[in-house]
């Protein structure tokens, strides 16, 4: 299968960056240039220019990206790369190679990982030993659930299947001091 540096994602159609600068250098490599600069860089994010210059170096359009290192698995190791590419494609877009969408493809797909990253890092992480143990400890049914109580409001972004699990032990505790 053949790539065509265009991507569908959600109904919309995005040039990659690379089919953008392929584009550019076609059309005008032996008159315009396109130059990165490094903006700033620390150990959390990275900012980047780029630039493209017309046959005589004056500056025609512009492009400004920045990458967190902790955004995604990618830029983590990579986040200088990736803030390089998005700079070029919004100086391509500025100067009007846009490909029908103002983000590339790249920068879409990049957003779309942080946001799955932001969602993944929001899952509250439970210590199912741990709630049991307490569990265990509980010896009257206020104090289970207050212990109930506290734990929805220390863990907000507990999914469906923790909170079923959480219930299902919190049930089977209150059986058990029923029992006693």
């Amino acid at each position: 299968m053949k790539d065509t540096g265009i991507v569908n994602i959600h109904g919309k159609e995005y040039k990659t960056v690379a089919k953008r600068v392929d584009e550019f250098r076609k059309e005008h490599h032996t008159k315009m240039a396109i130059i990165t600069e490094l903006v700033s860089i620390d150990e959390k994010s990275v900012v980047m220019k780029a630039s493209i210059l017309n046959e005589n170096q004056i500056v025609i359009a512009t492009g400004y990206a920045e990458e967190n290192r902790q955004a995604s698995q990618i830029n983590k190791t990579s986040a200088l790369e990736n803030c390089e590419t998005s700079a070029i494609g919004r100086a391509l877009a500025n100067f009007g190679l846009g490909g029908g969408e103002y983000a590339s493809a790249d920068e879409v797909a990049n957003a779309i990982a942080q946001q799955n990253e932001a969602q993944k890092s929001n899952t509250t992480r439970l210590d199912f030993d741990a709630v049991r143990e307490m569990l265990d400890a509980i010896d009257d049914e206020q104090s289970l659930t207050d212990y109930g109580n506290k734990l929805k409001i220390k863990n907000p972004n507990m999914t469906a299947k923790q909170a079923d699990a959480i219930s299902k032990m919190f049930n089977k505790r209150r059986e058990e001091l029923k029992q006693q």
